[in-house]
């Protein structure tokens, strides 16, 4: 039987050395004279980006287990909560209800729900058994029993991002979600560190999103981004521009055609299926880059048949990978940014054999943007919240493993040892402890919408993403900081 306390497992958040499938339980346990209750919510439900690894034949995804808390009365789910419409942290809903599942009701923003309205769709998933969606916003609070969660937005790569505060009475979790500190966000409300300050010496933890804390500094502005590409155009004297970007990540497009329009170039909008997906979930959400042209540029939703309706300046935005050889050969006034080390190695060598200046992430590292706390981040946070006992997640274990060290020289109170997916610890006031620890699953999704259970294991260099962290490349920054982080100590 559990005490009374305030209970948290990650299930899918710690991983090995991939990082995402995320899906953290809270749990609070209350004993009365006459009873007990129990109230438990789950934060996001997303896949394992790297099913194909696992190796098992007829699979299409792979998702964190919650079946004990769906099938289990007496943990009293009462909701997920989603941080943002990212499909590590979002996209195992579709495959629990593919495969028959009753999920309790969705909390999350207006755009995740928009999102989550398109891939029903996709998914085929009928509209009688979706759950019950509730929108939330900044400053929301909701009451579950003894459990008390309240919404900050956070600044990420998507509109409604969030955190939460997760209490019991005496102990507060402030669960970032994946977030940076940015106040410089364009349509999107930033973390709201105000609200931080206010509840400082109430937070006695923080499950918080490590995924870059091998960069130095504070996380790159998105208004940074913008201005560095106005101003490389401008010195580059070029009338063409070429931006790819990530489908998933639309702060990007929103910069890019704002630095354009800026630039007066006409605007096209081109790329895969999944772009325009996006693209139609902007519109909906009400984002209409046309009107916000006011006839100042054109804007075009493709490459349209004759070029000369571009005019002489214009930027090509998207998830292209390749442009079409007649089309870009015949540019020489054209300038490239290569805003990802992998994903545009295709756009990449034909801007090279077209003779097109190029703009990479060895030139500047700004340009790929970011919606991550870098350790200059996290830093600041425990200068606002010194108590706080910090817990890492959305980073791979080893690299977490590597950083503890570093972690202590730059003020951070991690907690140790570090958990892993499907350990179960009980949040006090003044301590914490493991009460359990059980191995570790995804469930792989089938062609036949039937789950089938796989131990969590390493899948680096295997599957569809071979390129993960480097353990090797992480280290070394790691030691740069170190040496550098020892010599300003030593100056002081």
């Amino acid at each position: 039987m559990l005490d009374t306390g305030l209970y948290w497992r990650p299930l899918g958040g710690n991983n090995i050395d991939q990082i995402s499938g995320h899906c953290y339980q809270y749990t609070c346990v209350e004993h009365f004279s006459s009873h007990k209750t129990v109230t438990s919510v789950v934060v996001d439900l997303g896949k394992f980006d790297n099913f194909n690894a696992l190796d098992i034949k007829d699979t299409v995804a792979a998702v964190p287990d919650i079946r004990d808390l769906l099938a289990d009365a007496s943990f009293n789910l009462q909701g997920i909560f989603l941080t943002h419409s990212h499909p590590d942290h979002l996209n195992g809903i579709f495959h629990y209800l593919r495969a028959g599942y009753k999920l309790p009701t969705l909390y999350g923003g207006r755009y995740t729900q928009i999102v989550l309205e398109d891939m029903y769709e996709f998914y085929a998933i009928p509209q009688e058994i979706r759950p019950y969606f509730m929108t939330i916003k900044d400053g929301d609070v909701f009451h579950f029993n003894g459990l008390k969660i309240e919404v900050l937005s956070s600044s990420h790569t998507c509109f409604d991002a969030f955190g939460f505060l997760i209490s019991k009475k005496g102990v507060m979790v402030y669960h970032s979600g994946d977030m940076k500190l940015d106040n410089t966000t364009f349509f999107k409300k930033p973390t709201n560190i105000k609200r931080l300050k206010e509840v400082a010496l109430q937070i006695k933890y923080i499950v918080g999103d490590f995924c870059e804390i091998d960069q130095e500094g504070f996380s790159y502005r998105e208004r940074d981004v913008y201005k560095t590409i106005i101003d490389t155009v401008v010195k580059s004297r070029k009338n063409k521009v070429y931006i790819p970007v990530y489908p998933t990540h639309i702060e990007m497009y929103i910069i890019a055609f704002l630095a354009a329009l800026k630039l007066r170039k006409n605007v096209v909008f081109y790329g895969d299926d999944e772009f325009y997906t996006y693209m139609r979930i902007l519109s909906l959400y009400g984002i209409d880059f046309a009107r916000m042209a006011r006839n100042r540029i054109k804007v075009f939703y493709q490459i349209p048949q004759d070029l000369k309706e571009l005019g002489e300046k214009y930027a090509i935005i998207g998830s292209y990978t390749k442009l079409d050889d007649n089309f870009i050969t015949t540019q020489s006034d054209g300038i490239a940014f290569i805003t990802a080390k992998y994903r545009f190695s295709l756009f990449k060598k034909q801007a090279e054999l077209a003779g097109l200046k190029m703009i990479t992430l060895n030139d500047n590292p700004q340009l790929r943007g970011s919606g991550h706390s870098f350790m200059g981040d996290w830093q600041y946070l425990t200068s606002l919240i010194p108590q706080a006992i910090i817990i890492p997640t959305h980073c791979p274990v080893f690299v977490l493993e590597s950083f503890y060290g570093l972690g202590k020289l730059a003020g951070l109170n991690l907690i140790t040892p570090l958990p892993r997916n499907n350990e179960f610890y009980r949040l006090r006031s003044q301590s914490f402890s493991k009460i359990s620890k059980n191995p570790a699953l995804w469930l792989l999704a089938g062609k036949d919408k039937q789950f089938r259970e796989v131990l969590q294991q390493p899948t680096a260099g295997k599957g569809n993403i071979k390129r993960t962290y480097s353990k090797r490349r992480t280290l070394q920054k790691f030691k740069i900081i170190k040496y550098k982080m020892e010599k300003k100590n030593a100056n002081k």
